[in-house]
């Protein structure tokens, strides 16, 4: 058998092949229906559709595809071999489902996407038609915005129309649609009600301007009035010159003040002006603002040379005292320099003033040596604040220069007192180093002694070379002796 059937198996062999290579392509006619699983479906679709009819168009080609799908053989045959194609008609289903729910989600986002970007102009717009213009500036401002309004309102009339168009479409295919949508149109309604009454609002408001425009100038004309009788009243008079120096800085503030509120009219006048000029409305006249400014200018020039003088002496009075007492050549560079700065310049009032209150510091400043205290004690310190008046509760780790420039007269009425403070502070110093000298003597020094028998027949120990230690002992003995005499003198005389 084998021999007669031999010349066929080449023929066997053949056929079987070309079965082999027939099962082999026959996932071929599958290629094409599984394509969609293998891209980006959201961004594919967001890229090329943009209408309800591009939604439309897919949505049915895709329910074709659907039916085409249930046509697909669910087994091929070929000759002896069977093939399922279970499998491949589940991934199909599921890429036709993947593809469906892609199609609902992008039209879903761009109907949210267009009614989200119309919802916030609306609110933007619906606040600015709210805001009242205050100013013409505004209402320029307010007219610019009416016309962009419009513009975009009718750009947005056809992006609603196609974003109804798709929520029609998604009611079709999802079977409900998007409830924001219903109050966005509610929402429009009123912003082009607004939008239709607004130019009768701002032409409202510009005839309010115009009542509020004169309403200012006569409220700008009752200011002026009352800076005027209050700067007439309280401005500082020839006497003031003859006040201390606190009572010199409060009406140098008192200027100072009302500058700042001249200031605030002169302000306020060129707002009004520049709204009459825009209303055209004539300007009102105020000329009370410019006498009251020649006035206080008047006082500035003849006043602030003071506060010039003051700030400088400050820089050098926020010193503290115990760092400046070794620098007060610079109190007495300052002074120098400012009377020859008065002496330079034209004589007036205030700088016959300051040259008195120059002359004063300068006697302050020939005072101020014996306020060193650098052989003052705590008590001595606690003395001089007492009696120069400075406040209780004053320490020499917290005096500054302007605490004593501001006892200035008592430190030259009690010139007298400081020298006898300090003469009594360095003899105190001096009986203190005596002592110590002597007792730095006593403990150095040693004694030689022997055995001595008393007439009265007592023993006792008496001083060997006793003369050395004599001789060693009067200079040092002399001198502190002396110094605690002169010491103690001066002291008497003091007390006396």
């Amino acid at each position: 058998m084998i021999e007669r059937s031999m010349h066929l198996l080449p023929s066997v062999y053949e056929k079987a092949e070309q079965l082999m290579q027939k099962v082999e392509t026959c996932d071929a006619i599958f290629v094409d229906w599984l394509v969609i699983s293998q891209v980006d479906l959201e961004e594919l679709i967001e890229e090329n559709l943009k209408t309800a009819a591009d939604w439309e168009s897919q949505f049915k080609i895709l329910k074709a595809k659907a039916r085409e799908a249930e046509r697909l053989p669910h087994e091929l045959k070929f000759e002896c071999i069977l093939v399922s194609t279970a499998g491949v008609k589940t991934a199909i289903e599921d890429a036709i489902q993947r593809l469906y729910d892609a199609l609902t989600w992008t039209l879903r986002h761009s109907i949210s996407t267009t009614s989200t970007s119309i919802s916030t102009f609306l609110s933007q717009a619906i606040e600015v038609l709210n805001t009242v213009p205050g100013s013409l500036d505004e209402v320029a401002e307010a007219n610019a915005k009416h016309v962009i309004f419009a513009e975009t309102n009718r750009q947005l009339k056809m992006e609603w129309k196609v974003m109804e168009e798709q929520l029609t479409l998604l009611r079709s295919v999802a079977g409900q649609g998007m409830e924001q949508i219903d109050n966005l149109e509610q929402t429009w309604d009123r912003f082009e009600l607004m939008l239709d009454a607004h130019q009768g609002v701002i032409k409202e408001q510009v005839e309010a301007l115009k009542t509020n425009v004169e309403t200012s100038i006569k409220g700008m004309k009752d200011e002026a009035e009352k800076l005027k009788a209050r700067w007439d009243q309280f401005k500082p008079r020839s006497d003031a010159l003859q006040g201390d120096r606190d009572e010199m800085l409060k009406a140098i503030q008192f200027i100072k003040e009302k500058r700042v509120q001249w200031q605030e009219l002169s302000d306020g006048r060129e707002k009004i002006e520049k709204e009459c000029g825009q209303f055209g409305l004539e300007p009102p006249k105020l000329d009370l603002i410019d006498e009251i400014d020649d006035d206080i200018k008047q006082f500035e020039d003849n006043w602030l040379i003071y506060e010039m003088f003051n700030n400088d002496l400050d820089t050098l009075s926020q010193e503290e005292w115990i760092v400046f007492r070794s620098k007060t050549y610079l109190f007495d560079e300052f002074l120098g320099k400012w009377m020859e700065k008065l002496k330079g310049g034209s004589q007036t009032h205030m700088s016959v003033r300051l040259m008195k209150d120059v002359e004063h510091f300068k006697e302050v400043s020939s005072a101020l040596k014996f306020c060193r205290g650098d052989v003052l004690s705590a008590d001595h310190w606690h003395e001089m604040f007492r009696f120069l008046g400075l406040p209780r509760g004053t320490t020499i780790e917290k005096l500054k220069f302007a605490d004593l420039l501001s006892v200035s007269k008592a430190i030259i009425e009690n010139v007298d007192q400081l020298k006898q403070l300090n003469s009594r502070a360095q003899g105190e110093v001096a009986i203190r180093d005596a002592i110590q000298e002597l007792t730095l003597w006593a403990a150095q020094t040693e004694f030689t002694l022997a055995d001595y028998k008393h007439s009265n027949g007592q023993n006792l120990k008496i001083i060997k070379e006793w003369k050395e230690s004599i001789n060693s002992f009067i200079p040092l003995r002399t001198t502190s002796i002396l110094m605690v005499h002169n010491s103690w003198s001066g002291l008497v005389r003091f007390c006396s």
